[in-house]
């Protein structure tokens, strides 16, 4: 092969690594930029709650709601409550939140622990408010009525039992759907 064409293959193949080998090689370009903008966050808050009286004990004779005190003993069917307020703050447009409870565990599980039931319930002025809250709930003041709920179908295997309950949280756990 003759040097001269060594050479214009070589150079060819150099000219190829170099336009086409790494990609296509764009020769026409342009950019925009687009402006920013202020960003500000929302709040979803519950305040410190007041809770007032201690724990209740409904247990359905006269009187109702007796004051619950450790050592007085709860039979199958009794529903022990706590009644505590706390305000919402709920900023943020379309905010949507969940109330909860977590918590509300036992020290020590048994029988008994087994047929106690944790749950609560919610209301605003009076009405019974479904779990979700959103930013319309601003300001309120939400009444959150906890219980602990003997199953009134427990066995004899819960009898002389006891229990400690844990500290009871109530959450408001924002959700975007």
């Amino acid at each position: 092969m003759k040097r001269s064409t060594k050479g214009a293959l070589a150079a060819s193949a150099a000219g190829i690594l170099l336009v086409g080998g790494a990609g296509s090689l764009a020769f026409w370009n342009d950019n925009v930029s687009v402006p920013g903008g202020a960003i500000a966050a929302g709040e979803l808050k519950l305040s410190t709650p007041d809770c007032g009286a201690g724990w209740l004990l409904d247990d359905g004779e006269d009187p109702l709601n007796d004051p619950y005190q450790p050592g007085d003993k709860v039979v199958p069917g009794d529903v022990i409550t706590k009644v505590c307020t706390f305000d919402i703050t709920a900023t943020g447009d379309h905010l949507r939140a969940t109330l909860g409870v977590t918590g509300g565990g036992f020290a020590a599980t048994n029988a008994l622990t087994d047929d106690l039931d944790v749950a609560a319930t919610y209301q605003i002025d009076g009405v019974d408010i479904p779990a979700e809250i959103t930013e319309a709930n601003g300001g309120d003041t939400v009444t959150a009525t906890i219980s602990v709920t003997f199953d009134s179908a427990s066995l004899n295997a819960t009898q002389t039992l006891s229990a400690t309950l844990n500290a009871v949280t109530i959450t408001a756990q924002q959700d975007h759907s």
